[in-house]
């Protein structure tokens, strides 16, 4: 279905009408500029009009912002200044529709016809402007820093206020929209303490909107409520309609935090209101996603889910990972509320896949090597100036840099051996180092294959065995055949399941504590449900996270599975406590109320060597307990060094 067709059918069924061209009141500066084009002006007059008029772009629905799109190119001359901000308009046109891969190809194409302009370098940030905003809309929030990074290295050597204030508003959007929000309030305060001038409240309502979002999601109220305010004041003076919506939405979602229903269900009314007046497709699915949380909070479940499932569906379509991560855990929450565990399993299954893809196309690694990258060419361009007014304040010294230079000259002809044998000591101890640093590596990789075929073999090997003597049985017809296809089916399914454990490990580079929480939860909700009479308890409490090499992740996640296995086949317990800790050390806690044992006296099979040796091979602790008055604790825990 067309994406506005679908879009329509969606705001029908939230009751916020359909998107069209609006001839009714919009803003007080709409209007105005509306009447005066009704009056039909002259050409040299109609198009400043026009151009003033798609200026309110954040005010206008996507139809109204086309219409005068289109009348402003049938009179503006090509080539010209008026012409390139016309086309950024219809950027702005394309993103609010969701075609962000279109928005980046126009501003490409723009920046290199621009060089002919009387004054490039403004209308050129103006375009790195809309080009990094399609690139976060477009879940490419690297590549988006990277360009923010450039904004504001030109903007700051042209002395553009304004510009440098967008530039670190630009940084810390695209930080929140990866979840960085410590990294988003440092650049975003920058932007706030860069200007003095009590303007900064005309044309600072994105970034009063983000540093009160930024504040809400570390739990910093006070600061939250503060910005907010500075947000809602800005936009309402301005008339701007798409800041103002994003502000009463994160007030409302602050008010959720603090429990005041009824002030959050009035500012979530408000926004959408608002937000049909101007049809932007990204922040409309936020919105779905913000309404169907609250529809949880508030225990109406089947609206929730409703909402959030309608706003899937226009994500996939602008193919918006961040606002899916939003809407999946939104529905997560409802689907919850309502005890539908394996709709719920499923979700945070999804949810842990979008998160691996959202993090790989924007490592932190990524992102520092881009800020490190800016910080050197800054000071890079600090050291030119500083060389270039020093060699003018020395121009009537000309002599005595010649006589200098000479002076140098001898002094280095004098050390040209020496020189010259150091380079070669340094170039000789490098190459042996680098013929070392090779031959580890291929040690160290001829070491992990083997260890890896190891355990593919210890452990897929054993199932492989047992299913070729089930179909050896079968075959034959030695046993019952009903047994036998049951037995079948259990083997091959742990062989796929041992199977994707290892691929979900070796397909990452490195993986955090956290993911191997939600991985292991995802794996536990689908294992108990075979287990009804046995009640289980996961918690977790992770203050600083650890990140893990496949190897190792790969070891403790087969030392869990290993753990619970024990605990189903031989304790007899009723109930499981399963806890994650991560601080100055990580441990994850297993404890059963079963029969128990004594670790001491127990004849070790091999679940527990092989639980013992994985531990030693990845320099963990291990450590069986008895629970009193009967029952069993395992502790594993490790050092959170990276």
């Amino acid at each position: 279905m067309h994406l506005k067709n679908t879009l329509r059918i969606v705001l029908l069924l939230l009751g916020i009408g359909t998107l069209s061209v609006k001839t009714n009141a919009q803003t007080h500066q709409v209007d105005s500029l509306r009447n005066k084009l009704i009056l039909n002006p002259p050409d040299k007059e109609k198009h400043t009009i026009l151009l003033a008029l798609c200026g309110q772009y954040f005010s206008l629905s996507s139809d109204s912002l086309l219409h005068y799109i289109e009348l402003g190119k049938k009179i503006i001359f090509k080539g010209t200044e008026e012409d390139y901000r016309m086309q950024l308009f219809y950027c702005s046109y394309l993103s609010k529709n969701g075609e962000t891969e279109k928005t980046i190809a126009i501003a490409d194409s723009l920046l290199k016809e621009s060089n002919h302009l009387k004054s490039p370098q403004k209308i050129q940030i103006q375009i790195r402007f809309i080009r990094c905003s399609a690139l976060i809309r477009n879940n490419q929030s690297k590549e988006a820093i990277e360009l923010a990074y450039l904004i504001l290295q030109d903007a700051e050597s042209i002395k553009d206020t304004l510009s440098v204030i967008k530039a670190y508003t630009l940084l810390g959007w695209a930080n929140m929209e990866i979840g960085q929000y410590e990294d988003a309030i440092r650049f975003l305060n920058r932007g706030y303490h860069y200007s003095t001038n009590e303007n900064i409240i005309g044309f600072g309502s994105n970034l009063f909107n983000n540093l009160a979002s930024s504040y809400g999601n570390v739990n910093k109220y006070d600061s939250a409520f503060y910005f907010i305010a500075l947000g809602l004041k800005s936009s309402r003076e301005k008339e701007n309609l798409t800041s103002l919506a994003n502000a009463l939405n994160i007030q409302a979602d602050l008010y959720l935090k603090k429990e005041k229903f009824a002030l959050a269900e009035k500012d979530l009314k408000e926004a959408l209101e608002v937000r049909k007046k101007i049809g932007d497709i990204l922040y409309l699915v936020a919105d779905m996603a913000q309404l169907s949380s609250f529809y949880a909070y508030i225990n109406q479940p089947e609206k929730g889910i409703e909402v959030a499932r309608n706003g899937i569906v226009l994500a996939k379509q602008i193919n918006n990972t961040s606002k899916l991560i939003y809407l999946y855990s939104a529905l997560a929450e409802n689907l919850k509320k309502t005890n539908r565990i394996r709709e719920y399993a499923n979700s945070l299954d999804t949810i842990i896949n979008l998160k691996d893809t959202l993090y790989r196309n924007n490592s932190e690694e990524a992102i520092a090597r881009i800020g490190a990258k800016f910080e050197l060419q800054k000071k890079e361009n600090i050291i030119i100036r500083q060389e270039y007014e020093l060699t003018r304040s020395r121009y009537f010294r000309i002599g005595t840099v010649i006589f200098f230079i000479l002076s140098a000259m001898l002094i280095l002809l004098l050390y040209r051996n020496y020189q010259l044998v150091q380079k070669r000591k340094l170039e000789a101890i490098m190459a042996e180092q680098k013929k070392l640093s090779v031959e580890a590596i291929i040690v160290a990789e001829e070491n992990e294959r083997k260890r890896i075929a190891a355990d593919l073999h210890d452990n897929l090997g054993s199932y492989a065995a047992a299913i070729t003597s089930n179909v050896k049985y079968l075959k034959e017809g030695i046993l019952n055949k009903e047994a036998i296809i049951t037995q079948l089916d259990e083997n091959a399914r742990s062989m796929v399941t041992q199977l994707s454990d290892t691929i979900w490990v070796l397909k990452n580079e490195n993986l955090l504590f956290t993911q191997l929480a939600d991985r292991y939860k995802v794996w536990m909700l689908r294992l108990m449900q075979n287990y009804p009479d046995i009640k289980y308890n996961y918690s977790e409490n992770i203050a600083e996270d650890v990140e893990f090499a496949p190897s190792k992740i790969l070891n403790i996640f087969l030392i869990l599975k290993e753990c619970i296995n024990n605990v189903l086949k031989h304790s007899n317990s009723t109930d499981v406590i399963i806890t994650f800790t991560s601080d100055k050390t990580w441990q994850i806690v297993i404890e059963d109320n079963g029969i128990g044992f004594d670790f001491d006296k127990t004849k070790k099979g091999n679940g527990m060597e092989n639980i013992m040796d994985r531990a030693h091979a990845s320099g963990w602790n291990v450590e069986w307990r008895s629970v009193v008055p009967h029952g069993t604790c395992v502790f594993i825990s490790g050092n959170t060094t990276k």
